[in-house]
């Protein structure tokens, strides 16, 4: 993963055997949680959006806000789901655009999951586009 351009949307999965993941984005965090449905998360943290600098610092997903935002195109996903450590940014995010909402990181990996399906058509078609590009 390139750390400084997913720094706002990565997430990073500690399990309780100690083992680690890192993600580019709430959709792989689904992704990694699912195929590690025996092993439990002890901590998942995510990019804070809201931080300032480049590369964007973690927090502890269990103390942050996710912000829903239909009208923004995500990491993986057509619909952004950026998590946000203070309650503030993310309601200022949340105001950028109608029918955005704030929820926490079960609400998040809800929708996550829900969009699934839809999102993995979406990146394998782009996926294919590129190849057949680069071939001719």
């Amino acid at each position: 993963m390139m750390r400084q351009q997913w720094s706002h949307t990565r997430h990073l999965i500690h399990y309780d055997d100690d083992t680690a993941d890192g993600t580019c984005s709430i959709h792989c965090a689904a992704i990694s949680l699912s195929l590690n449905m025996d092993r439990g998360p002890r901590v998942i943290y995510a990019g804070d959006a809201g931080a300032e600098g480049e590369v964007k610092p973690l927090a502890d997903t269990a103390e942050m806000a996710y912000v829903i935002n239909p009208a923004k195109m995500g990491t993986m996903t057509k619909v952004s789901k950026w998590a946000y450590a203070d309650k503030a940014a993310a309601e200022a995010a949340a105001a950028e655009a109608e029918g955005t909402s704030i929820v926490g990181f079960d609400d998040a990996l809800r929708a996550a999951f829900a969009s699934m399906a839809e999102d993995t058509i979406a990146i394998r078609k782009r996926r294919a586009e590129r190849r057949a590009r680069a071939a001719n």
